[in-house]
């Protein structure tokens, strides 16, 4: 692997991930190939943790950030970067915290199906129970 001057290397990542720039402009700026300049370039950090194996997910180049697609380095995962970040807000609300006060919960909805459902229970529970009595 070559070794780049850190400056430049910064200048490169700079340019590439914080521009519009094409690559061929980059490395003609640069006074670089555009393999030199790729191999200068260091992935987007994703802000988001591997679902999978915990590391930290990234953008490999700026087709894959354009198209949100996050890879994991250390499994290989590729994964749209909305359905991870989705996927991790709905662990985070999953997350088990002190349980709600009784005032404070909310009471189910009451639909026609439920009180269907308790009507016709209980009409069974009173046959079961009528059927029991009587037999003595």
């Amino acid at each position: 692997m070559d070794t780049y001057d850190p400056e430049l290397v910064k200048r490169a990542n700079s340019l590439y991930w914080e521009s519009d720039a094409s690559v061929n402009d980059i490395a003609d700026q640069l006074d670089l190939s555009k393999g030199a300049l790729y191999g200068m370039v260091q992935p987007l950090g994703a802000d988001l943790s591997c679902p999978e194996c915990g590391t930290g997910l990234e953008f490999p180049n700026r087709t894959a950030h354009e198209k949100g697609m996050v890879s994991c380095p250390g499994c290989g995962l590729e994964e749209e970067f909305a359905l991870v970040q989705a996927a991790a807000l709905d662990v985070q609300d999953d997350v088990p915290g002190p349980p709600p006060s009784a005032e404070a919960r909310p009471l189910p909805p009451v639909t026609v199906r439920t009180l269907v459902a308790s009507t016709l229970l209980g009409l069974a529970a009173g046959i079961a129970i009528g059927q029991l009595t009587g037999r003595r």
